[in-house]
């Protein structure tokens, strides 16, 4: 069936033509009326009478040609409205098609639009866990940096005060070595109702007693050496190199030797001895003293 405007057009145009013989059918009415009105009592003759029947024959024809070319042109506009019927038609099929092309590409676009989404949810969340991991890491290192700098601020400490010991230790020794250039003499002047008959052999079978003892055995006999301990002579009648016995000299001697120290003797190679036998020093001092190793 054809479209409703096409067939309005087409009974415009059938309405048009209905009119335009109508009014040439009211003008030929009008001069047939004029010709037998205007009949005079006088026939007319018959070359009048043919030239006005040429000219209605001349008008009938003009208006079978107009009605001819309504034909035509009616004819002309149905085919003109097929040709465009079926190009509506192509186009209304052509909609069709791109409108479910433009149905495809949205449904497609808004899936891949929602898979993008995703995607880009699943890389913030991923992008959040690795910016807390990265300052999980960044804390952590400098918990590192800082338990390392702590560390080696301590390990500095001690290679410091590993030094000082080895230092005193070093003093130690060469006070001790001193002090043992000086024992055979020192025990032939303490002791001479003993028999010596070697100083020197008889500190070295000392050697295999601790290093505190020898210090003691020394600081004992420089004490026997020094004038305001000669009343404590008889109490070391007994040495350290005889025996493995601990000396029997008594604490208020030793805090008499330590007050009658001036301040000048503190560190004098005496004093540090003494300080060392009796634990002024150090816990690991003495470790050194009584573990002595030979550098």
């Amino acid at each position: 069936p054809l479209p409703p405007a096409l067939l309005r057009e087409e009974v415009a145009q059938l309405q048009e033509e209905v009119h335009l013989l109508r009014q040439m059918k009211e003008m030929l009415t009008k001069d047939l009326e004029e010709t037998h009105g205007s009949k005079s009592p006088e026939v007319l003759s018959a070359t009048e009478l043919k030239v006005q029947l040429a000219q209605k024959e001349q008008e009938l024809a003009r208006a079978k040609e107009a009605l001819q070319a309504m034909k035509a042109d009616r004819k002309r506009l149905k085919s003109e409205k097929t040709d465009l019927v079926s190009q509506m038609q192509q186009l209304y099929a052509t909609l069709e098609s791109r409108e479910e092309q433009l149905r495809d590409f949205i449904r497609n676009y808004e899936q891949h639009r929602k898979e993008s989404e995703d995607a880009v949810k699943a890389l913030a969340k991923e992008k959040d866990l690795l910016e807390r991991e990265k300052w999980e890491l960044r804390r952590q290192a400098k918990e590192a940096t800082d338990h390392a700098s702590a560390l080696r601020s301590q390990l500095d400490l001690k290679d410091n005060r590993m030094k000082e010991l080895e230092a005193e230790l070093a003093m130690a020794k060469q006070s001790l070595a001193t002090l043992t250039k000086d024992v055979p003499k020192r025990h032939s002047l303490a002791m001479p109702g003993e028999t010596v008959l070697n100083g020197n052999q008889e500190w070295v079978m000392q050697a295999d007693l601790p290093l505190t003892a020898a210090i003691r055995q020394s600081q004992q006999t420089l004490y026997h050496s020094h004038p305001q301990h000669s009343a404590d002579r008889q109490a070391v009648r007994v040495s350290p190199c005889h025996s493995r016995q601990p000396s029997i000299i008594s604490d208020a001697s030793a805090a008499e030797g330590d007050r009658s120290s001036t301040p000048s003797d503190i560190n004098s190679p005496r004093h540090r001895t003494h300080s060392l036998c009796n634990g002024d020093s150090p816990g690991p001092v003495q470790k050194n003293l009584h573990n002595p190793i030979v550098q």
